[in-house]
C-alpha cells in the first residue's frame, strides 16, 4: 500500500503584494489623471467694467491772419496753439418779419355785407345810418353813405341796429328801406348772400417779448451772414466756425411797437461788428491734443464730445489781424486695457473674494464678473493660458 505524502499549503503574501502593487497603480493613475484633468479643465474668466470718467481742458488758442501761419493739420508746428483764420471789421444791416403773438379780445359790429339794388330810373343816395329791415323783421343801418346808379347796384355794409344773437346768425336775405317812399321801396332794396357775424373778435399785438425776441434773432441773422461771407473769402474748403462781436448799433427800429395792433410787424437793424472765423478741422485738432495732454499716465482717452465744443473770443487786434479765443472741451477717459494691473499673474491663485477685494482699491473700475468653471473650481488656476481676463469700456 502506498502512502501519498500531502503537499504543503501555497503561501498568499506574494499574491496579496501583487495586488496591492497593482491597485495603488491604479489609485495613482486615478489621481494623476484627476490632476491633470483638474488643471487642463480649470477655467476662470475675469470681466472687468472700466468706468469713464470727466475730462475737459480750457485754454486760449491764437487766430491769425490765413496763410501767415501754418494753421492747417497738415502743416502744424507740434505743440502751436495758434490756428489761421480771418478777421474783419464790417457793417451790416437788413429787415425781417416777425409774427405778433400779443392777443386779445374786442367787442366788434354786429353786420355784414349786403348788395343794394336799383331798379328805378333815377340813382339813389343813402345816407350813413340808413335803416334796411330784413324779412325777420331785423333791423340793420348802413355804415357809409352811398349812391346806388339807375338800374345798377353796389355793395355796402350794415350792422344791427342791435346786437342780438339773432342779427349776428342772420342769414342771406332781403332787406327793405322803410325811410323810402313805399313806392320805391320793390324798386330800391337790399340783398344779402352771406350770414351776417360779428360780436367779439381777436386782436393780434405786438407784445415786449416779441420786441427782444425780434431783435435777438436779427442780430443772429445778420451775424451769420457775416460769418458766411467770411467763409467764402477763406481760401481752403471746409466747415467754418466764427463768432461776432456787435461793436455798435446805429439803427434798430421796428414797424409797430409794444402793444400796438397788427398780426405781423419788421424790425430793420444797422450793426457794426467784428467777425472771426476759423476752420472747424483746425479748432477740433487743436483742442484735442490739448485734452490728450490732460490725460494722466496709466489711462486714455475714450471719447471727446466735439459737439460741446465752445469758445468766446476774449480780444483782438485788427491792426494785427490777429485774434485770442478761449476754448474749452470736454471728454471721457478710463484706465488704459494694457494697464499692468490686469496681467494675468496678479489674479493666479486667488479666489472670488481675493480678486474682488484687490480690484476693488481702483475706483475707476465700474463691475466686476468672475466665472469660474468647472463647478469645483473656486481659485483661478495655475495655467495662464486657461485665465481669461476681459476688459470692456
Amino acid at each position: 500500500m502506498v502512502t501519498k505524502t500531502k503537499a504543503p499549503p501555497r503561501s498568499e503574501a506574494p499574491v496579496n503584494f501583487y495586488r496591492k502593487i497593482v491597485f495603488g497603480f491604479i489609485t495613482l493613475t486615478g489621481i494623476l489623471v484627476f490632476l491633470a484633468a483638474y488643471f487642463v479643465l480649470s477655467k476662470a474668466e475675469i470681466t472687468i467694467s472700466l468706468a469713464k470718467e470727466p475730462v475737459s481742458v480750457d485754454f486760449i488758442a491764437d487766430i491769425e491772419e490765413e496763410g501767415k501761419t501754418a494753421g492747417s493739420p497738415e502743416a502744424a508746428v507740434p505743440g502751436s496753439v495758434s490756428i489761421s483764420g480771418k478777421l474783419v471789421e464790417t457793417t451790416v444791416s437788413g429787415n425781417k418779419e416777425y409774427q405778433a403773438t400779443g392777443t386779445k379780445t374786442a367787442d366788434s359790429d354786429v353786420g355784414g355785407k349786403i348788395t343794394i339794388i336799383n331798379n328805378y330810373s333815377k340813382d339813389q343816395p343813402l345816407v350813413a345810418t340808413t335803416r334796411f329791415l330784413s324779412s325777420e323783421g331785423i333791423l340793420y343801418r348802413l355804415k357809409k353813405t352811398v349812391t346806388v346808379p339807375a338800374g345798377g347796384k353796389i355793395e355796402a355794409e350794415v350792422y344791427a341796429d342791435k346786437p342780438t344773437e339773432e342779427a349776428m346768425k342772420l342769414g342771406p336775405t332781403r332787406f327793405t328801406i322803410p325811410g323810402l317812399w313805399s313806392g320805391l321801396q320793390d324798386k330800391i332794396y337790399g340783398q344779402s348772400f352771406n350770414s351776417m357775424s360779428g360780436g367779439k373778435r381777436e386782436i393780434k399785438f405786438v407784445t415786449q417779448t416779441d420786441l427782444d425776441n425780434a431783435y435777438d434773432d436779427s442780430i443772429q441773422a445778420l451775424s451769420t451772414q457775416v460769418i458766411e461771407n467770411l467763409k467764402t473769402e477763406m481760401k481752403a474748403a471746409g466747415e467754418v466756425f466764427g463768432k461776432v462781436i456787435i461793436k455798435e448799433i446805429n439803427e434798430k427800429r421796428s414797424s409797430l411797437g409794444v402793444g400796438e395792433e397788427g398780426d405781423k410787424f419788421t424790425i430793420y437793424l444797422k450793426l457794426k461788428v467784428v467777425g472771426i472765423a476759423f476752420y472747424r478741422r483746425d479748432i477740433e485738432s487743436l483742442a484735442a491734443s490739448q485734452i490728450q495732454a490732460k490725460v494722466p499716465t496709466g489711462k486714455e482717452l475714450v471719447n471727446v464730445d466735439y459737439n460741446a465744443l465752445t469758445f468766446l473770443i476774449e480780444k483782438y487786434d485788427l491792426a494785427a489781424n490777429e485774434a485770442n479765443i478761449m476754448v474749452h472741451l470736454e471728454g471721457e477717459m478710463s484706465l488704459r486695457t494694457d494697464n499692468s494691473m490686469f496681467d494675468v499673474d496678479k489674479f493666479i491663485g486667488l479666489d472670488r473674494e481675493q480678486i474682488i477685494q484687490y480690484l476693488s482699491t481702483y475706483p475707476e473700475i465700474e463691475r466686476i464678473t468672475i466665472k469660474f468653471s468647472p463647478f469645483w473650481v473656486k481659485k483661478v488656476p495655475q495655467l495662464k493660458n486657461n485665465v481669461q481676463v476681459m476688459i470692456k469700456k
